[in-house]
């Protein structure tokens, strides 16, 4: 009866034994298992830009106010607000008959003053044969000689009315001093202006300034001379690469914005008022080492990456810079070539191994 209790109570030992022997295994085997799966990339060189986008607006940047120069009443109006005009087009006339009329005696006080010199010098020249043979005497030479001299200021100051009356006269003709578009009229025919009343604005298209609105926090980005990308819908086939022109610094007061002025050449199918897209590279940081933001994670111990060694993630601290298109640029922390984890990345811990496949 003895021997029958030990050997029931040996069975329970061994039993007992081997279950503790069991727990003690179930650890190792855990870690026996296959590492966490993850995909790998690696950080390369790479040229990172940053261009800042805006809607501005195209503007003449010649656009003159047509005004009157002499007085008189309007006899024709031949443009109307859209048309395009050449330079030297003819756009409006003043009635002329007043400046013809003035024209005319200016002519006539030319011909009479000339008709007088010629007279005159005849008669000094006679004087002078007739003093060689004393037959006047000085003073009277003196005398003709100096009614010459007045006659001859005389037609200098006729000779200046004269080119003054036909000034006015082709004045009467209003014409356009650049090639561009009517943009707004002021007259029409029939209406009296005086010296300086305003007729017409041109719009000249050659020359045009793209307007673009920037918040004022990129201002201390913005500067003359960046490269600049710029677009139009009115034209969506026709692309212009050109430099920033001006960057106003006074913040407009209604919008808040800082204005980027770009003076172009028109490309050809571009229209003053039409809308245009405008983009300036306010950065760009040449063989910077980059890697995808997906790679890049938030820890206690701040910003990180997990760089595959060995079969494990070894979590490393870096700093970051320009992030663009999904790319992420590492200042210190990394360097070239080295393989970092990428999709999968939150889950892991410092010094986890990992099953890696390519990204």
């Amino acid at each position: 009866m003895k021997t029958n209790y030990r050997v029931g109570l040996s069975f329970c030992l061994f039993t007992l034994l081997a279950a503790c022997s069991g727990e003690h295994r179930a650890p190792e085997e855990a870690t026996a298992g296959p590492g966490v799966p993850i995909t790998v990339t690696t950080a390369m060189y790479s040229d990172l830009e940053v261009w800042e986008s805006s809607v501005g607006q195209l503007e003449p940047k010649v656009a003159p106010l047509i005004a009157a120069e002499v007085a008189g009443r309007l006899t024709t109006v031949t443009v109307d607000v859209g048309d395009r005009v050449e330079k030297g087009q003819v756009l409006a006339a003043i009635d002329a008959t007043d400046f013809q009329l003035a024209s005319k005696m200016a002519d006539a006080e030319v011909v009479r003053l000339q008709a007088l010199i010629h007279a005159q010098q005849l008669k000094v020249n006679r004087y002078h044969e007739l003093i060689s043979k004393k037959s006047v005497n000085q003073s009277m030479l003196d005398d003709a000689e100096a009614q010459l001299a007045a006659l001859r200021a005389e037609l200098v100051s006729a000779e200046a009315r004269q080119q003054q009356a036909q000034r006015n006269l082709s004045k009467t003709s209003i014409t356009s001093p650049v090639n561009g578009r009517v943009d707004h009229t002021q007259v029409s025919k029939g209406d009296y202006v005086k010296v300086g009343a305003p007729l017409m604005r041109i719009a000249d298209s050659q020359y045009l300034k793209v307007r673009l609105p920037y918040p004022e926090t990129l201002l201390p980005e913005l500067s003359t001379g960046l490269p600049v990308r710029l677009h139009s819908p009115s034209a969506p086939d026709v692309t212009l690469e050109t430099t920033v022109s001006e960057v106003r610094p006074t913040i407009t007061f209604g919008s808040r914005s800082a204005q980027v002025i770009v003076n172009i050449e028109n490309p050809g199918p571009w229209e003053p008022g039409a809308t245009v897209t405008g983009a300036v590279r306010v950065a760009a940081h040449e063989d910077a080492i980059v890697i995808p933001e997906i790679c890049v994670i938030r820890r206690p111990a701040g910003t990180v990456v997990y760089v595959i060694s060995d079969g494990k993630a070894i979590q490393r601290p870096v700093s970051i810079g320009l992030r663009r298109d999904g790319q992420v640029e590492i200042l210190s922390g990394l360097t070239v070539g080295e393989q970092v984890a990428a999709d999968g990345a939150g889950f892991l811990t410092d010094g986890v191994a990992v099953e890696t496949h390519e990204k």
